[in-house]
């Protein structure tokens, strides 16, 4: 189980509160095949709830599907949520701070659940999909995203390399050790009917490493284990990478960076 600093991911998100829509293109791209996974009539869905709703993209996509319900939001970043109010101020959507491991609703209130690119960074999913269960009415609906192990791959297999040249061992580097697999058998632990997922790969190209660098922390996607590298000596590792990074993977187009998605469903049995 990767150990994830909660507080640290609270102030990353703040932090990235207004640079986030720049960057995460991908992510608000993304909320519309995550929407084709539910099979709800949207006259059939009176209240829905977007775990984790950022700058309210997501949230957003689901008022538009189903315009007859009520659409909750929670996040654990204030921040974040202000500036989903500011997007969706006609609306006045009912919106909460709150971690997803301690959701602050009552039980069987919703008939659909979504979450989009959240789970990785959350430490306790057994918890956070027990909530969820919670939550949801009888015959009720989970959907959710998240990014998976291969996510940055190159940039994983660079700064090993930077790592190994300079003979560095100190810190941690971001794990997002997250698979179908995974997925599939905790959320069938958690006692969901009916678990399916997709896997896909999306090759995203920047004009350069250190443009990929800016558009990570500007989603407030930073390394969020609490042995992550704070010594003064990951800037000689880290300038290196840089250098094996534009070596091994620079093309014609630009720098390339993978992202792994994974998307899941499964229902509340009645």
């Amino acid at each position: 189980m990767t150990i994830i600093d909660k507080p640290f991911v609270k102030k990353s998100f703040n932090a990235s509160a207004d640079t986030y829509d720049h960057y995460a293109g991908l992510q608000a791209a993304m909320g519309a095949r995550l929407l084709e996974l539910a099979d709800l009539q949207p006259e059939t869905t009176e209240r829905v709830l977007d775990i984790g709703m950022g700058t309210g993209n997501l949230t957003a996509q689901l008022m538009a599907a189903y315009p007859a319900a009520r659409v909750h939001g929670c996040d654990i970043a204030l921040n974040m949520i202000s500036h989903a109010k500011g997007k969706l101020a006609q609306a006045a959507l009912p919106f909460a701070v709150a971690d997803a491991e301690q959701l602050p609703y009552t039980s069987s209130a919703f008939g659909l659940v979504a979450s989009s690119f959240t789970y990785q960074w959350l430490e306790q999913w057994q918890n956070a999909l027990d909530e969820v269960m919670r939550v949801l009415l009888p015959g009720g609906l989970f959907i959710f995203s998240a990014f998976g192990a291969n996510t940055f791959c190159e940039l994983r297999q660079a700064f090993t390399l930077a790592c190994n040249e300079k003979n560095y061992a100190l810190g941690e580097a971001l794990a997002l050790p997250i698979t179908e697999e995974r997925i599939r058998g905790e959320m069938a632990d958690a006692g969901f009917s009916n678990v399916s997922g997709i896997t896909c790969r999306v090759r995203v190209i920047y004009t350069s490493v250190n443009e990929l660098v800016r558009a990570i922390k500007g989603m407030g996607a930073r390394n969020a284990s609490p042995h992550r590298n704070r010594s003064t000596g990951v800037r000689r590792v880290w300038h290196r990478m840089t250098e094996l990074y534009e070596q091994e993977f620079r093309t014609a187009e630009g720098v390339p960076a993978t992202f792994e998605i994974i998307m899941a469903r499964g229902k509340k049995n009645r």
